[in-house]
């Protein structure tokens, strides 16, 4: 999923108290060493210094989506996934649904930075919508189905999804929405996701590509995707666009997200 899955370690982190938005953290000018291995941001040139986690959220970086996991802890973090449905079904009427991939506990520091942006965790399309449409009304987790809406006359039926659970606190789906609205906002990586007279909050995500056929990542391989919901202040779609390997441009926020605009 790439640093759309940013937006969990912190709806985590807000759920316990140990965050609110404007908490600051030292991204420490794009490098981080953890153990043996160093974490990077997408660019060279993304020296984050202190941001604040809204900023975390909107410029997309590792260093700092990773301190968040740090504090939140891997306990915490596995079980936000978890209730927003990562690593099950969610339960659609179609056949051969996956579950992604959520790795059980213990996490080793590495593999715990790694998933607060995207990486060491496999999700689906449908999990990703899913999760975004709980932010969106408030913090309740819907089972997705198939909808045949049938007019006969002046006659309509529809059907509508059953809450599969609560996820978290309206306030912290409201905190968070404001967060991902501030993510599509002129300067951040969602910016290009905008659409006039509609509000949107949403997410970039750009991840490298898995080698299936052995260790690591592919050379010059992604996964460019945006995820969001509109309007802002009464949400009635979300919209998940996912591009395997795209030719030029591979970033989510420059390939993904004009095409949700």
């Amino acid at each position: 999923p790439g640093s759309t899955a940013n937006t969990f370690v912190i709806a985590a982190g807000l759920a316990s108290g140990l965050l609110e938005p404007r908490k600051i953290y030292d991204c420490e000018q794009g490098v981080m060493k953890v153990g043996h291995h160093v974490i990077r941001e997408a660019e060279t040139d993304h020296k984050f210094g202190k941001l604040s986690v809204s900023e975390i959220l909107a410029s997309s970086s590792n260093v700092g989506a990773s301190k968040i996991a740090f504090d939140v802890g891997s306990t915490q973090q596995r079980e936000m996934l978890s209730l927003f449905g990562f690593g099950q079904k969610t339960g659609i009427d179609l056949a051969g649904e996956s579950t992604g991939i959520l790795q059980d506990l213990p996490w080793h520091k590495h593999l715990q930075a790694n998933i607060s942006f995207g990486h060491g965790i496999a999700v689906t399309p449908l999990q990703v919508v899913a999760a975004y449409a709980a932010i969106a009304n408030g913090g309740y987790l819907l089972k997705p189905f198939l909808l045949k809406k049938s007019r006969t006359g002046l006659e309509s039926k529809e059907l509508f999804a059953q809450v599969d659970r609560k996820v978290i606190d309206k306030t912290v789906a409201e905190k968070l929405t404001l967060m991902l609205t501030m993510a599509t906002s002129k300067g951040a990586t969602g910016a290009q996701a905008r659409v006039n007279g509609f509000p949107i909050a949403g997410k970039t995500g750009t991840a490298q590509r898995v080698n299936t056929e052995g260790k690591g990542y592919l050379q010059n391989a992604y996964l460019a995707s945006f995820v969001g919901y509109f309007p802002v202040n009464d949400p009635q779609y979300v919209i998940y666009i996912a591009i395997d390997q795209p030719k030029k441009n591979y970033y989510g926020g420059t390939v993904a997200a004009p095409a949700f605009s």
